[in-house]
Order: structure tokens, then sequence, then C-alpha cells
């Protein structure tokens, strides 16, 4: 799971503009070691700079360290999936990611949504999973693993439901 994380802090890294932000974490890092006060923060910060090449980015670009995607469960297709919390989605997010306009449409998705999975294209360290809302046939592109936290499948719901009877509760 450890490993599935830093595959995804450096997918976060390397995307956009925050590859500016690691050049300037470079670039501050010398201008700390020219001052005698700040010397120590400044060989502390290029240090974990290049631990992170060494042991995240080099295994990654050499194919040592590869995202497990055994660790997740998908839903099936035709399988209906309830918004459990509410939370806020980004629907360019995954057009976005194949062209290189960038464009924001925030959508609230709110608990007790209901959506149907339509489709699920797989991905080398994700999953695009199709959605059409029940209530009014709308159709959304999510990237899985940012919202597999927010829907439970109708089956889970009353798995957990059969669970609190058999205890007594």
């Amino acid at each position: 799971m450890l490993k599935n994380k830093l595959y995804r802090i450096d997918k976060w890294i390397s995307k956009g503009n925050r590859v500016g932000i690691v050049l300037l974490l470079i670039g501050a890092s010398a201008v700390m070691l020219q001052f005698t006060t700040t010397m120590f923060y400044g060989i502390g910060l290029m240090g974990l700079i290049c631990l992170w090449v060494v042991y995240v980015k080099t295994p990654i670009l050499g194919g040592q360290l590869k995202f497990d995607k055994s660790l997740y469960t998908l839903p099936t297709i035709g399988e209906t999936i309830v918004v459990q919390k509410d939370f806020k989605y980004d629907l360019n997010k995954v057009s976005n990611s194949k062209n290189y306009i960038n464009s924001e449409n925030i959508q609230n998705i709110y608990k007790g949504f209901e959506l149907d999975i339509i489709s699920i294209e797989e991905l080398n360290d994700d999953w695009i999973v199709e959605l059409e809302f029940i209530s009014s046939k709308l159709i959304i592109q999510v990237f899985w693993l940012d919202v597999k936290n927010y829907f439970m499948t109708i089956a889970d719901i009353r798995e957990e439901k059969l669970k609190k009877i058999l205890n007594g509760n």
C-alpha cells in the first residue's frame, strides 16, 4: 500500500505546473546553502529531494516500482452505487487528462444519489469509470481512486445492514 501511495504522490508531483515547485525547492535549497544560518536547512531539503529521486522516481521510471491494482476493488458494470457522503468533483478532470486544454467544471455530488456503472476503462495506475445518474440520465466520467471512498454498492449496503441485524443492533 505504501508503494501505491508513493506512486500516486509522484504522479501528482509530476503533473502540470508542479514540476516548477520542485525546481523552486531545489533553487531554495541552493540559496539556503549559501548562508551559514540556513545551511543545515538547505542540506536537509536537498537531501530529501535526492532521496526522493533515488528511492522513488528512479524505481518508477526503471519499472521496479509498479502500481498494485489488486489492492482495490471495483464495482461491476451494470451495478448501482450510492453516494455515502457529499463531495465536489471536477467533471472535466478526465477530459483534461486526455488533452492540453484545462478547464474546470466543479460539480457537487450529494449523499443519497444513485448511479449506475456504465463502463470501466483500465489505465496504468487508475480506472476511468463512467457513471450515469439514475434520476437524470446524466453521464459523467471519474477517476475511480479519486472517488472510491464516497461510494458503496447496493450489495455492500445490504450486507452492512444484515451484519447489524445479526449482531443484535
